[in-house]
């Protein structure tokens, strides 16, 4: 019975450590993002080596921001500081475990991997309303046009190919104008899915950094800022 409960003790004490609990937030957000983005309805038709890397910036942009969530009105930047090293050294070993083997390293693309995690903050902050913070994201990971400009390029395009169909002159055209509105009509697809995919995996990991034990985090920001100051 007592090694029982020195058992669970052990086990709840390893669930919370800031180390895993990043570890295992940042692995488990990067494959399902990755695997949510294989799903044919995004229309997103980049190699899955491209779509990995995305994802691994917004797994690291949403693992972020939802410890600042749950340590608002808790912690001072200062008392953040650990978190960060430990956010960042998840990010460049997993980076670094998805990657090398194709040449990839993390140090040759941290200054581009930091700028666009900064980006998605800037969105969030930039665009409150919803849907629009989650259409503004999807579009820097996939390069797509807004959801309303989308909406009206089929319209116009819908408009112009009942015309052109009419028009000895202009037939040669609809092949190209039916591929521009599938593909404009794939792009709100993607959007669409975006749209639910996001908010759920922010509440997800929500749910997991929750657990990270801010006590040993304040005490470790503690040490380091100590350790630099000496």
């Amino acid at each position: 019975m007592k090694f029982l409960s020195r058992n669970f003790l052990s086990q709840n004490k390893e669930s919370t450590d800031p180390t895993i609990v990043v570890s295992n937030c940042l692995r488990y957000l990067l494959n399902r993002i990755s695997d949510d983005f294989e799903r044919k309805g995004y229309y997103w038709t980049k190699p899955w080596g491209v779509k990995r890397f995305e994802s691994i910036i917004l797994a690291k942009f949403i693992l972020d921001y939802s410890f600042e969530k749950i340590v608002e009105d808790q912690l001072l930047d200062e008392d953040k500081i650990s978190y960060y090293q430990i956010s960042n050294r998840s990010l460049s070993e997993l980076f670094n475990d998805e990657f090398s083997e194709v040449g990839m390293n993390f140090e040759d693309m941290e200054e581009d991997i930091n700028k666009k995690v900064q980006s998605y903050f800037v969105i969030r902050k930039e665009f409150r309303r919803v849907p629009d913070c989650y259409y503004q994201m999807y579009m820097l990971i996939t390069g797509c046009k807004p959801y309303l400009e989308l909406k009206e390029e089929i319209k116009n395009k819908t408009e112009g190919l009942q015309i052109i169909r009419n028009h000895e002159n202009f037939i040669q055209l609809v092949p190209q104008y039916e591929m521009q509105i599938e593909d404009y009509k794939g792009q709100i697809s993607g959007l669409e899915l975006a749209e639910i995919m996001l908010p759920h995996i922010m509440r997800a990991a929500r749910q997991k950094i929750k657990n990270i034990n801010l006590k040993k985090i304040k005490s470790l920001s503690k040490k380091l800022a100590k350790k630099d100051n000496s």
